[in-house]
């Protein structure tokens, strides 16, 4: 599904200041997937309690965490949490823009 320019902008911005980065691309979100979810692998490597609390701010349902969660690959587990996560933080955006006036 296509998002705006505004939509993308907008999520990206978020996730910046969450993950605590300055490099996600904004316009493309096949790259904003890929590099959300290399970030989510480094997590799960060597930070898991920081990646779970940053999954708890975000909202992001635990029940799909979970679901997520069950593989033994890696890099697949990374990539699902982090389309849980973009679509949780689309979602916020889209809102936000709606009712910011």
């Amino acid at each position: 599904m296509p998002y705006s320019p505004a939509i993308l902008s907008g999520t990206t911005n978020h996730l910046q200041r969450i993950f605590e980065v300055d490099n996600l691309p904004s316009s493309d979100l096949e790259a904003l997937e890929f590099k959300l979810a290399h970030i989510v692998q480094q997590l799960l490597r060597h930070d898991f309690n920081r990646l779970l609390h940053i999954l708890y701010r975000i909202d992001v349902d635990e029940r799909k965490v979970k679901e997520a969660m069950i593989d033994a690959d890696e890099e697949i587990i990374a990539l699902r949490i982090a389309r849980l996560i973009l679509k949780r933080e689309i979602q916020k955006t889209e809102i936000r823009l709606r009712y910011s006036g």
